[in-house]
């Protein structure tokens, strides 16, 4: 008889074995652990899916929310599609469900952290880099709860901050040429500062969003990775810059958030502006990271650049809280506990709530649809690859090595295929997918797509999740059998 059993996968099977680590007693494609009693955020959206249908019929939900929760309640089934894979020597085959790639999926975030992390990663120039957290205050929040657009201002914020700061040459002389009127930018671009001046110094960042803290709290904030160097298209060299005047950090981000804002939200927001250059005189807090593991606590960047970004990456590609946080849920009451570690105290908080609140506080992290939770200023901008790269030879020049494109493209393609999903499997897991259990290694045979040229799928999605419960329906009756057990779960799902 052949035999079918699901494994996780995160899109199209890639059969190559990218690693030269040698992997001793490697478990087979048949051993697979699964804890049906381990609380998964799954059972929380099946016991309260109506409710996120009845929010978006009356329009109390975004659109994004109900796509991104049926796709995670369909992630990793048939109804996705799938992959055959059949053994050579016996009658073994196996079917690779594919993965839903949304944005409230663990699993599948946790794969596309991975390739933003290592993408960036590869980006970055070998030099010192500063994480930098901006926030801002806590009646501010509120007015990007209320129209996510404005969440691109934080950006553009943070960006004219680190231009500001690396510029101060060009700021001054402009000062001083339009400091009647009071404006420091283009009349063509209100938005960007500098970015038409030809003799601007030109700075890197990669910057994320993070919507949230740890108690999933609605706190947007800004994490930043600036390199510790500047590229002088006039002199055409790079420049070392290690001093970041934190109280010029602080002003300057204070007054461009107040000053996009103002534009963007009128005259609601001038009282909230007026009164916070009364109430923080300092300006809005912006935090410098440095590396805990380094005994000298002066110094506020990290050497760990792979770490930091692997922290940005982290919650700007998976939902607000990981599926492990989580430490018990009753189905029957609603009741779920999870916790959390305070950035303060540093201590583990323990909440106890019901099932839909925890949603409540995780769905108002879900991004708009085609929101860009990761960008890349500067000479890390994709426009500015020919700057990119004149700046790794600067650097090969001044350290007397070299680095040819040809050898960084290699590495980068060498880490990106670590991320695929055989060898992803085997590092961590130590179990090789496509391998049979009498030893050979599993042939593609056929494909299953059911989405193939649909443009709206959520009748389908709908269709699916329909009949999934029924299933799940007829699997209770077997298992508990009284008719008044029956009844009662048919009246809770309507």
């Amino acid at each position: 008889m052949r035999k079918f059993l699901l494994i996780y996968n995160l899109g199209m099977m890639d059969t190559e074995l990218y690693t030269e680590y040698p992997y001793y007693g490697v478990l087979t494609c048949d051993d697979v652990n699964y804890d049906p009693d381990k609380p998964r955020i799954k059972d929380l959206l099946w016991k309260h899916y109506n409710w996120f249908v009845e929010m978006d019929r009356i329009g109390k939900a975004r659109p994004c929310i109900l796509d991104n929760v049926q796709k995670a309640l369909l992630c990793n089934t048939f109804y996705m599609g799938y992959d055959v894979f059949g053994c050579p020597q016996c009658d073994n085959e196996m079917l690779f469900c594919r993965k839903c790639h949304s944005r409230f999926c663990t699993s599948c975030g946790v794969k596309y952290q991975k390739i933003l992390a290592l993408k960036a990663e590869c980006m970055c120039v070998d030099t010192p880099h500063r994480h930098i957290v901006f926030t801002i205050p806590e009646n501010y929040r509120l007015f990007f709860r209320k129209d996510r657009t404005a969440l691109n201002l934080l950006f553009i914020a943070a960006r004219n901050t680190i231009c500001k700061i690396t510029n101060e040459k060009i700021y001054r002389k402009e000062k001083r040429k339009r400091g009647k009127t009071g404006k420091l930018h283009n009349n063509k671009d209100n938005l960007y500062l500098y970015r038409n001046f030809k003799d601007a110094m030109v700075f890197g960042m990669i910057a994320s969003i993070h919507t949230f803290g740890r108690d999933l709290k609605w706190n947007p904030h800004i994490h930043a990775l600036v390199p510790e160097i500047i590229y002088d298209p006039v002199k055409d060299k790079i420049v070392h810059f290690h001093h970041f005047d934190f109280k010029n950090l602080r002003l300057t981000w204070q007054y461009e958030v107040n000053r996009l804002m103002q534009d963007h939200f009128g005259r609601e927001f001038s009282h909230i502006k007026n009164d916070s250059y009364k109430q923080q005189e300092n300006g809005f807090y912006v935090y410098a990271k440095y590396d805990k593991q380094d005994k000298d606590e002066k110094k506020d960047y990290s050497k760990d650049v792979a770490g930091c970004v692997n922290y940005m990456m982290r919650y700007a590609s998976r939902p607000a809280m990981a599926q492990n946080r989580i430490l018990s849920y009753n189905q029957k009451t609603d009741d779920v506990k999870w916790y959390y570690d305070d950035h303060k105290t540093e201590e583990r908080i323990e909440v106890a709530e019901t099932g839909l609140e925890l949603l409540k506080k995780m769905i108002i992290h879900i991004p708009d649809e085609g929101f860009h939770t990761v960008r890349y200023y500067g000479f890390y901008h994709n426009k500015k690859k020919d700057q990119l790269e004149r700046i790794y030879e600067l650097m090969n020049q001044e350290r007397k090595a070299s680095r040819l494109k040809r050898q960084r493209e290699q590495e980068r393609r060498h880490k990106l295929r670590k991320a695929r999903f055989r060898t992803s499997v085997c590092d961590d897991f130590n179990r090789d997918i496509i391998r049979c259990k009498c030893g050979a290694i599993l042939t593609y045979e056929d494909s299953y797509n059911p989405l193939e040229g649909t443009t709206n799928d959520r009748a389908y999605r709908q269709e699916c999740i329909d009949e999934m419960y029924q299933m799940w329906i007829h699997r209770k009756r077997a298992a508990e059998g009284p008719p008044a057990v029956k009844k009662n779960l048919q009246t809770q799902w309507s």
